[in-house]
């Protein structure tokens, strides 16, 4: 997402979200934290927005918007554990994108293929073009540069125009995204030649259908796919009437093979104490059930996460619960939850908010610093989930801030993540916020 497209989010969640001050049940205690590197802007990379993901030997990837080599277009990286305990973790640029037909601002994360194929999407916003997936294929000899291929060009036409969000992947090596406009499959050639691109659903603006999806999205064993809409779906109240406040979707595939893909609105949010523009992917567990987030709204204001439990009777309509709404309490709860949530083993949620816990401005305003919060769930299988802040970001000298996307959990059970700012505070261009972090929480 651009700077500019970002602040003009906060400006107006800054009308709609009042500060409110509340008791949270949110444990005090912090876990420690590891900055793991500080991106340094120019050829390093600037303002990672997305998550990472590990392969199997300890590598982390991932993207920034901005700077690289190509000078303002993002990057693609890799981050290696240090070879000796207690070392220096080693960030590498994988690919710099120069916007000549590579892509460009990727704010996204990636997937990784059996094979140690990297995709994702560049989204082009405000860099001319209407955006791409693309492919990072590995060297064959060890130490080579990797290698960047666009799979698809989008023409800002029926088949959409600017993939915010990320991919997911069926076994046949198909890949499913979304743009602001579509949701859209791209499939491998048999042999060679070009991916096919098939446009599975057409968001229609300003009716009670979802548009401006800003997520990727999250598909079921029957290859269902669900995803969210920040706008549409409801035109009513203060904040809702002239964008609307955003849906929940399903993208079915078709009873006979060939037809056409067909969708259903899950859920429209309603606004105020009901959460409005849900802008993150959403996560599935074991029984089909949703889990969410939305930027704002909720009973203290300062958004939510939801659950949505699929109908018991076939047609039925799916029932949403809010498991946790944020407020902007310094010092206590997070606030603005982004990035896509995930679970452990035992079934607690985890998750990041950009703003709230200490003190920090943004735009000279005092939003928070951000927060890396778990739900537990209630032990019953009924009543209230529990959450606790595991980090409240500092909002001094170098340290990590605003995180942005959500956390993921390595193989050793340690939380890593990445924050818009902090690190270096001599970056280019940032020079009073740092240029964004890679952190991990034990």
């Amino acid at each position: 997402m651009s700077h500019s497209n970002f602040t003009l989010m906060l400006r107006r969640t800054s009308t709609v979200v009042m500060v409110v001050l509340a008791s949270v049940c949110s444990s005090l205690a912090q876990r420690p934290l590891t900055t793991l590197h500080r991106f340094q802007g120019g050829n390093d990379g600037d303002y990672p927005t997305a998550s990472l993901i590990q392969d199997t030997a300890g590598n982390f990837y991932g993207t920034t918007e901005y700077a690289g080599a190509g000078g303002y277009y993002g990057t693609v990286f890799e981050l290696s554990p240090p070879a000796k305990a207690g070392g220096s973790w080693t960030e590498t640029v994988l690919y710099s994108f120069r916007n000549n037909g590579d892509g460009a601002r990727p704010t996204a994360g990636l997937i990784l293929d059996s094979a140690g194929d990297l995709y994702g999407t560049a989204s082009d916003s405000n860099a001319g073009g209407y955006g791409a997936v693309f492919e990072m294929t590995p060297p064959t000899t060890k130490g080579g540069p990797w290698t960047e291929t666009v799979l698809y060009t989008f023409q800002g036409g029926s088949d959409g125009a600017y993939p915010y969000g990320g991919l997911v992947s069926d076994l046949q090596g198909n890949l499913y995204g979304t743009t602001e406009t579509s949701v859209f499959e791209l499939s491998p050639p048999a042999s060679g030649g070009a991916w096919t691109f098939t446009l599975l659903h057409d968001f229609v603006c300003c009716t009670s259908d979802g548009w401006n999806s800003l997520a990727g999205l999250a598909r079921d064993p029957q290859g269902n796919l669900y995803g969210t809409t920040e706008w549409g779906g409801t035109y009513s109240g203060e904040y809702c009437q002239y964008l609307g406040c955003g849906t929940v979707f399903e993208v079915s595939p078709p009873a006979v093979q060939g037809g056409p893909w067909s969708e259903t609105v899950l859920y429209r949010f309603g606004g105020e104490s009901d959460g409005l523009n849900p802008m993150s992917a959403l996560t599935l567990d074991a029984h089909g059930n949703l889990y969410g987030t939305t930027y704002g709204g909720g009973a203290l204001g300062g958004g939510t996460v939801f659950e949505l439990t699929p109908p018991s009777v076939q047609n039925g309509a799916w029932t949403k619960s809010i498991i946790h709404n944020f407020t902007y309490t310094s010092k206590q709860d997070g606030a603005v939850p982004l990035g896509t949530l995930i679970f452990d083993s035992a079934g607690n949620l985890y998750g990041a908010t950009e703003f709230g816990g200490n003190p920090c401005s943004y735009d000279d305003s005092p939003y928070g610093c951000g927060t890396v919060f778990e739900l537990a769930p209630p032990a019953t299988g009924s009543g209230a989930w529990t959450e606790s802040i595991l980090h409240r970001f500092g909002a001094q000298g170098p340290w990590p801030r605003w995180p942005g996307a959500g956390v993921i959990l390595d193989n050793q059970g340690n939380l890593l993540g990445t924050t818009l700012y902090g690190g270096d505070l001599d970056c280019t261009g940032e020079k009073s916020d740092g240029c964004g972090t890679i952190f991990q929480i034990q």
